[in-house]
């Protein structure tokens, strides 16, 4: 058991730096595609993004999906876009809080939409 959790956390911290080469680019686009930038907007629109990689988790990931998305958040987010690589460093911290917080908060809003049964024939 404490392997497989080990195995999972290492191919989620590689693909957290992936996760922010897609991240930082939603949120330059987003920043961009507003004529004011305010940070709601911003947040609404990366969570879109966010949205979608929680979609991916939730279909690749059938173990723990959650902790998935809150390891790529942590360290895509903190790990390699604030210590390791600065890429985000010079966002607001309420920016940055809310894109630790969006990709898991999509994760769970994918999951439980893939739960439900939409059968529309009863």
């Amino acid at each position: 058991m404490a392997q497989d959790v080990v195995k999972h956390c290492s191919l989620w911290i590689v693909f957290s730096f992936f996760y922010l080469s897609g991240l930082q680019m939603a949120v330059i686009m987003s920043i961009d595609g507003q004529s004011e930038p305010t940070l709601w907007q911003t947040l609404l629109y990366t969570f879109l993004f966010n949205a979608l990689i929680g979609h991916l988790i939730t279909k690749y990931e059938k173990l723990w999906p959650f902790l998935a998305s809150i390891v790529i958040s942590l360290f895509g987010v903190i790990g390699f876009g604030v210590f390791f690589g600065d890429k985000l460093a010079g966002y607001s911290y309420e920016l940055i809080i809310g894109l630790v917080l969006s990709l898991p908060f999509a994760t769970f809003l994918v999951k439980e939409l893939k739960s439900k049964n939409f059968d529309t024939n009863s």
